[in-house]
C-alpha cells in the first residue's frame, strides 16, 4: 500500500532540474505569469453571463502545492493531491504498484498536480478539465517534464467524454472533488462508466453530509465561500448536490456500477467511494437528461 512518504517521494521528481526543452527562467515566467489572470473569453463566457460563473473559472488560481526546487507555489488545494490518494489507499486497500502501466482517467485535473502524481506512479494519464486556463497549464507542465507520451489533456467537460476512442478505454477513473459540482451527477457518473473497460474501477471523493439516509444537501451557485469579495474573484462554492455516503452509493449504482463501497471519512469530513464496472448494464432512461445515452 502507498504511504504518504511514497507519494511525496514520487511527486518530488518534478523539479526544475528535470525540465525538458525549456529553461528554468522561461518555465518560472510562464507559471507565475498565469497566476491571477482573469480571462472569461477563453472559457467561452459572454460578458452578460459573468455574474453567474465561478470565480475560480474566471480567474487563474494555482491548484496544488508544488516545490519546484528553486521556487515553490502554494495552491488553493494545498497537498490534497497527496493526501487524497493516501486516503483512498487506506480506505480501500489500494496496493503499491496499482497504477503502473494502467490507463487512468483523471477528472477535474485543475493545474495538473494529481495528473503529474499519477504519472509518477507509472500510469498513462488522460486528464480532463473544463476550465481552459487550467487545462492549458496541466498540458504545459506535462510537456515541460517530457511526459507527452504518457499524459494527454482534454480541455472539455466530462459530460462530453463521448468520442469512440474513449469508450471502454480506461482501467480506472480518478474522480475526487468534482461530483458535487455537477448539476447532473448521475449523467456525469454514467459518462465515466462508459469510458471504463470491464473490470475498470472508479475512485470518487466528494464534499457531503454525514447522515445514514440517502440525502443530498442542495446549495446551488448562489451559495459561495467568502475568501475575499467579488472583486478578488477568489470565492469557493458553486456546489450543487452534496451527498451522504448512501446517496452517493445510489447514484453510482444508478450509473451501472457494482461492488460499491461508500463511506464517510472522519479525518477529512468528506465522502469517499469505490466501485467497479463488472458488466455493461443499460441505464433507466425514463426522465433521464440524455435519453439516447448508451
Amino acid at each position: 500500500m502507498f504511504t504518504q512518504q511514497d507519494l511525496e517521494l514520487a511527486f518530488s521528481k518534478y523539479k526544475v532540474s528535470n525540465l525538458v526543452g525549456i529553461s528554468e527562467k522561461a518555465f518560472y515566467e510562464k507559471l507565475t505569469g498565469e497566476i491571477g489572470r482573469v480571462d472569461h473569453e477563453i472559457e467561452g463566457y459572454k460578458t452578460s453571463e459573468l455574474e453567474q460563473q465561478r470565480d475560480l473559472s474566471l480567474k487563474f488560481h494555482w491548484g496544488h502545492n508544488h516545490d519546484f526546487g528553486s521556487f515553490k507555489l502554494e495552491g488553493r488545494m494545498g497537498d490534497r493531491h497527496l493526501n487524497l490518494l493516501s486516503t483512498f489507499c487506506d480506505l480501500f486497500d489500494v496496493p503499491s504498484g496499482y497504477f503502473e502501466n494502467k490507463n487512468i482517467l483523471d477528472v477535474g485535473c485543475w493545474t495538473g498536480g494529481t495528473t503529474l502524481l499519477l504519472s509518477a506512479l507509472g500510469a498513462n494519464v488522460t486528464a480532463v478539465e473544463e476550465v481552459q486556463k487550467y487545462a492549458n497549464m496541466a498540458e504545459f507542465l506535462a510537456q515541460s517534464f517530457g511526459l507527452q507520451d504518457s499524459v494527454k489533456v482534454h480541455k472539455k467537460s466530462l459530460y462530453n467524454l463521448t468520442e469512440p476512442h474513449l469508450k471502454n478505454a480506461f482501467d480506472a477513473v480518478y474522480f475526487p472533488g468534482v461530483v458535487y459540482h455537477l448539476s447532473d451527477p448521475v449523467l456525469g457518473l454514467r459518462r465515466l462508466y462508459n469510458t471504463l473497460k470491464l473490470g475498470g474501477e472508479l475512485f470518487v471523493e466528494s464534499a457531503g453530509i454525514n447522515v445514514k439516509e440517502p440525502y443530498c444537501k442542495f446549495q446551488g451557485n448562489y451559495v459561495t465561500t467568502e475568501k475575499g469579495g467579488r472583486e478578488e474573484l477568489s470565492r469557493g462554492g458553486w456546489n450543487w448536490f452534496m451527498p451522504s455516503p448512501s446517496a452517493l452509493e445510489r447514484m453510482i449504482k444508478e450509473a451501472g456500477f457494482d461492488d460499491i463501497q461508500s463511506v464517510w471519512d472522519d479525518k477529512t469530513k468528506r465522502v469517499f467511494a469505490f466501485a467497479r464496472k463488472v458488466q455493461h448494464k443499460p441505464i433507466c432512461k425514463a426522465g433521464f437528461s440524455v435519453p439516447d445515452i448508451d
